[in-house]
């Protein structure tokens, strides 16, 4: 696992802001795929490390940024914090807008300066992942597309090919949470100062959720209700939670705590949850004849035993699509890939499932299986 010091730097704008990212490096081939990985609330870039010394072997190169106020990135402006903390919704969704700009540049950065190949249709080119709350950013890049120098599009657009949103939660996309529902960050008996390790292990636990009890290739038929689904961190779970598993090295390692109080938290709770909803709407559907990248795959990746604002924010968008359809809306098509017994970290032995696969693949996805991550990751972008 490469330490901080040993991450790279790119410049992306003439601003001079600065992303810290990992990379694998480029293959022998001449049609590998590029797969850029966004990560989450507090887990930064070097979670997705274990990836590195394997994506070769599956004509993969894998490149992880430090999102902005992360170590090595350009920490967010005394500005930009207001912004921030403040309750102006416009003001809100500009600043979504330029975290998406930001990662645009970013991908033309790594086009011009990495020189990777093309999209031919099935290899080659670019995909984006967003994982947990990276995925906000990564909508904010697909939402504002229109927005964009028009050569930005351009550059894009010969190699952008996959999008994909691995294991989003439903306030991301601006779903409210059913009544009663559990979250360690307002439950009263965790101490302030316990919050965020309480949070690491909820969100890294394994649920045996009732909704998915009699789960089958075919498809799951989820009960949909808050009932359904187990929402606290279980207290004799069938399998140990992925952070118990990490030695206290590399804990600190894949982990950055000082973005949490300083920007995270006020990000996830100070903009509104119809922000959110309608920077999703502005990503998955085609607006006022604006057709920009529309050949782009879009996937949503989930770990059936991942915790219920995961499966809550599947059910609704899958509401969604079948209430836009009906109103005969242009939506981006996405294809919805669970994943049987995989946690947030999608890291234990589990079943790959698509209604879109005659057959299972089994597989450990990014932490404990690197290789078999990158495997589905093959699968997800057609490689």
């Amino acid at each position: 696992m490469p330490p901080l010091d040993e991450m790279h730097t790119a410049q992306i704008d003439s601003d001079g802001t600065q992303f810290a990212y990992i990379d694998s490096g480029a293959p022998q081939s001449d049609t590998y795929t590029t797969v850029v990985c966004v990560h989450g609330y507090t887990f930064n870039a070097l979670n997705f490390s274990r990836l590195l010394p394997l994506a070769h072997k599956h004509d993969l190169r894998i490149i992880a940024p430090n999102r902005r106020d992360y170590a090595g990135s350009t920490p967010f402006s005394d500005i930009e914090l207001d912004v921030l903390n403040g309750k102006d919704d416009h003001a809100h969704m500009d600043f979504l807008q330029k975290r998406g700009l930001e990662i645009a540049r970013f991908l033309v950065w790594i086009i011009s300066e990495k020189k990777i190949p093309q999209s031919n249709g099935t290899s080659g080119g670019l995909a984006l992942l967003g994982w947990s709350l990276g995925n906000v950013t990564t909508l904010s890049f697909l939402a504002h597309l229109g927005s964009y120098p028009q050569e930005i599009i351009a550059t894009l657009e010969p190699y952008l090919r996959t999008f994909c949103l691995y294991d989003i939660q439903n306030t991301y996309l601006g779903y409210p949470s059913p009544e009663g529902a559990y979250s360690p960050f307002s439950d009263p008996e965790i101490p302030q100062d316990m919050v965020d390790a309480a949070f690491a292990k909820w969100i890294s636990s394994y649920y045996a959720h009732p909704a998915y009890s009699d789960i089958s290739a075919g498809g799951t038929s989820p009960g949909c209700s808050i009932e359904t689904l187990q929402d606290r961190t279980p207290g004799n779970p069938y399998r140990s939670c992925t952070t118990d598993t990490l030695t206290a090295e590399e804990l600190f390692l894949v982990t950055d705590l000082a973005p949490a109080a300083r920007s995270e938290q006020k990000m996830v709770w100070n903009i509104q949850l119809p922000t959110f909803h309608d920077q999703a709407r502005r990503a998955l559907l085609f607006r006022d004849n604006e057709y920009l990248l529309p050949e782009l795959n879009i996937c949503s990746v989930y770990g059936l035993a991942s915790e219920w604002d995961v499966q809550w924010a599947v059910w609704e968008l899958e509401k969604d699509y079948t209430r836009w359809r009906a109103e005969g809306i242009r939506v981006r098509p996405v294809k919805f890939m669970p994943v049987e017994g995989g946690n947030h970290f999608v890291s234990s032995e589990v079943a790959y499932l698509s209604q879109q696969c005659t057959s299972l693949t089994s597989f450990q996805i990014h932490w404990d299986d690197a290789d078999k991550f990158l495997k589905m990751l093959r699968d997800v972008v057609g490689a």
